[in-house]
């Protein structure tokens, strides 16, 4: 097993173990920082990031700030190819953004091209990720949600998007 710190070598890149508890408890990313890359499996995905199963808001709203932390040149390797859906979703919490409304395009020219949209940049998602801006005053003021702490309006996002 492998915990916080540790660290892994493939091949010739060696990485870093990132505890991201919260979809499940003990999830786990690794950050190569010589290539520039982080596998995010089901914590942060492009425009969104994955349900609390087995943890908490406080621990996955923890776990996207070390995520978030990155370099912003970091591109991320999600689990999930669930960019399209995501954007959609995020366009209800964030209707304002225009960076978020230009990406959408962008992700529905690309998916019709049948071309991946993974990996993402960090620098786009902390523009346009939704469950990265719970800090953010325009998705507070649309969520009705301005004097809440950021766990909450994180928690309330993540709420909708299990409905959406």
């Amino acid at each position: 097993a492998v915990s916080e710190g540790d660290e892994v070598t493939i091949g010739s890149e060696t990485g870093r173990v990132i505890d991201v508890s919260g979809h499940t408890v003990g999830h786990i990313a690794f950050h190569f920082p010589d290539s520039g890359a982080v596998f995010t499996a089901d914590s942060l995905m492009a425009l969104g990031c994955g349900r609390v199963f087995e943890g908490t808001p406080a621990q996955m709203h923890a776990s996207l700030a070390k995520l978030a932390a990155l370099p912003p040149e970091t591109l991320i390797y999600s689990g999930h190819e669930y960019t399209k859906t995501n954007a959609a979703f995020a366009r209800t919490v964030d209707p304002d953004n225009p960076r978020l409304a230009a990406r959408t395009d962008e992700i529905t020219r690309t998916r019709a091209a049948g071309q991946p949209t993974v990996p993402a940049s960090l620098a786009e998602e902390l523009e346009t990720n939704p469950f990265l801006r719970a800090h953010d005053p325009a998705i507070r003021a649309h969520l009705g949600m301005a004097e809440a702490t950021d766990i909450e309006v994180f928690a309330e996002i993540r709420s909708r998007k299990d409905r959406f």
